[in-house]
């Protein structure tokens, strides 16, 4: 029992808040990083077998097991005193087995006091890990506006849903990853394993959809022209430059909120893999962690873009001070400013699961990432570009562009780089797919002489290696991809993410020897036919062919 003890107590100083949120959410599989965490294979290799034990309760048992004297040290509250104060004016919750006085911080707590209530007189760790980390429990505390009243005796008895007992089964039966094939696999899974909150947040779009489900379709409608009996290298190059840095893959991981919900270690699994494959991870504003808490982990070759937009008119009038803050990472080699959040979209999906299930945790936490439509955020203007480029030496790059001529006022302005882009259909619906925008905007370019002076990037739709192949022989740098990873991580962590890019990249090196090219710098507009791609939703049906056609499997689930 002593070994074992030793094992757990050396575990849980890793990161107590992520095995929590594992153990409750059934992350049996997670995979940690070794050299990171600091910790050895072994210790390691307990991570399902804690996983399990929390659950089983078997963890609380073994904190309530401290030695004697310990415990006569320290001030215990039980389960039942704490569920008397569950009140507005008399609140206590327990979190990561403390239990704190909260009264006073309801009235100021950011996203009201009702989100805290929901917990009052119970255990709010889950909720609470699913959006913040222990720093900014400790910073709470600094403030004095909660009180630490002691450690928790007892446990609170959990009542599981019943989606929460199906999400447990299913991670118990996950099919193993060398069962996914594609993204869709890895979306199938996802579905299985979060809750439909969750995913649904993840996947909806505004209103009828119709922007999220054309930006996919764009690329379907576009064919190739392959050129026969090339003289190709046997090894084929699919390294190049984006923003002036070597990657070995034009692609970058985009920048999306909410990570953690996929995931307890959230964005750590997307740096991580990135850097394991030498692409850019765009690092999103509303970081789960602490900017120098995520940032301080990050190896110092690694690359990294770093994202923001502006939630209030406040954030706006001090947009220098957070310039100079990201100019402080080092690994940060570019600036990428969302301009198309001025509202956020009407994501009607999205809304309708939340009010499906309203008293559900995860639920609650999404309303405070995603208002649809309520939120009047702050709107970028090309004076407050000019702010930014006087705040850095950093380039400079506009995500969210949706019409050619936006690119060619930036090209003429100085901007480093544009990301066509419709949020991933997230905001406007009907606009127009970015690989639409793509061909518009690379014609406007040479028309003014323009087409070497700005990056085009673009994100949305994209879930193939082919699909990549197409937006670089239009013009682009690079291709950017959001919802795949977060569908890759809910599943398999840092080691979908991975498997993921690695998909991709030989699915890119198999299209590119089919083409006949072998290097990156090769692949250009003479080899695709877009005749098509204005032709939007165009349908072709064949009764007999349809029901013949063998539709491909998912991966089953094991028994």
């Amino acid at each position: 029992m002593m070994s074992f003890r030793k094992s757990l107590q050396s575990l849980t100083k890793i990161r107590t808040s992520y095995i929590g949120s594992i153990a409750k959410r059934g992350y049996s599989n997670l995979t940690l990083n070794a050299p990171k965490l600091k910790t050895s294979p072994n210790t390691l290799k307990l991570s399902a077998a804690v996983a399990s034990l929390v659950s089983a309760g078997i963890v609380a048992a073994y904190y309530q097991e401290e030695d004697s004297a310990k415990n006569d040290a320290i001030n215990w509250v039980s389960v039942d005193e704490i569920m008397k104060h569950n009140t507005l004016n008399d609140c206590w919750v327990a979190i990561h087995g403390q239990v704190f006085d909260v009264s006073e911080f309801l009235q100021l707590h950011p996203g009201g006091s009702s989100r805290i209530l929901k917990f009052a007189g119970g255990d709010a760790t889950k909720s609470f890990d699913t959006m913040h980390t222990e720093d900014v429990l400790k910073r709470i505390i600094e403030t004095k506006s909660i009180k630490l009243l002691g450690s928790l005796r007892g446990e609170f008895k959990e009542q599981l849903t019943a989606e929460e007992i199906a999400i447990f089964e299913n991670r118990q039966r996950i099919p193993s990853i060398d069962k996914i094939f594609n993204v869709s696999d890895f979306e199938f899974v996802a579905k299985k394993v979060l809750p439909k909150s969750t995913f649904f947040y993840y996947a909806t779009g505004a209103s009828d959809e119709y922007s999220l489900r054309e930006n996919h379709y764009a690329y379907k409608r576009v064919f190739f022209r392959p050129k026969m009996l090339q003289d190709l290298a046997e090894d084929i190059d699919t390294s190049t430059e984006m923003m002036g840095n070597k990657v070995d893959i034009p692609i970058y991981i985009t920048a999306f909120a909410g990570a953690k919900l996929a995931h307890p270690l959230g964005e750590y699994n997307l740096q991580r893999a990135a850097y394991q494959w030498n692409i850019m991870q765009m690092v999103p504003k509303q970081l789960c962690f602490g900017w120098d808490e995520f940032m301080a982990d990050v190896p110092e070759d690694q690359k990294q873009w770093f994202q923001l937009h502006f939630q209030t008119v406040q954030e706006l009038d001090e947009i220098e001070e957070t310039i100079k803050k990201v100019d402080s990472y080092k690994t940060v080699k570019g600036i990428f400013i969302n301009v198309d959040v001025g509202e956020l979209g009407h994501r009607e999906k999205d809304s309708k699961a939340r009010a499906e299930t309203s008293n559900d945790a995860s639920a609650d936490i999404l309303s405070s990432i995603a208002d649809n439509g309520k939120a009047k955020y702050g709107a970028v203007t090309w004076k407050h570009l000019e702010r930014v480029r006087a705040s850095t030496d950093l380039p400079i790059a506009l995500k969210g562009v949706q019409r050619g001529e936006d690119v060619v006022l930036a090209a003429e302005r100085g901007i480093n780089g544009v990301i066509l882009s419709n949020h991933g259909g997230r905001q406007l619906d009907f606009s127009r797919p970015p690989l639409e925008v793509l061909v518009e905007a690379r014609q406007m370019l040479k028309e003014k002489g323009l087409e070497d002076k700005i990056d085009i990037y673009l994100d949305g739709g994209v879930r193939r290696g082919s699909d990549v192949i197409k937006a670089l022989c239009l013009g682009a740098k690079g291709v950017g991809m959001g919802r795949p990873f977060l569908y890759a991580m809910a599943g398999y962590g840092e080691e979908g993410v991975s498997k993921l890019i690695d998909l991709i990249k030989t699915e890119m090196v198999n299209h590119m020897k089919l083409l006949g090219v072998d290097n990156i710098k090769d692949l250009n507009e003479e080899l695709v036919d877009v005749k098509n791609l204005q032709f939007r939703s165009a349908i072709v049906s064949d009764s007999l062919y349809d029901k013949a056609y063998e539709e491909m499997p998912f991966p089953e689930f094991r028994k």
